[in-house]
């Protein structure tokens, strides 16, 4: 729901993602945000799978130029703590 992060969002070429929230938003239709984030946005800005699969995704990113990435894990197997300590054994290996 943020401006600075549909900027963010636009500015890296997912300016028909954003119109598209953008116009939700302001239309009251919060509920049908989540219909404008795209397989491609996000499957380019996420990374899920097994811990193989999120080291070798960070590592193509890394490859691509992105030298210090942020992520924010979440578990299926439970709450925030779960993800960080998934998350820390995954790249302890």
């Amino acid at each position: 729901m943020l401006p600075n992060y549909r900027n963010y969002w636009k500015e890296a070429g997912y300016i028909e993602e954003m119109t598209g929230v953008e116009k939700a938003i302001a239309e009251g239709r919060r509920d049908d945000v989540p219909k404008y984030l795209t397989d491609r946005w996000l499957a380019d800005c996420t990374l899920a799978g097994t811990a193989t699969q999120v080291r070798d995704g960070v590592e193509a990113w890394r490859a691509s130029g992105i030298h210090t990435p942020i992520l924010v894990p979440s578990s299926a197997a439970g709450n925030q703590m779960n993800a960080i300590e998934e998350l820390l054994k995954a790249f302890a290996t």
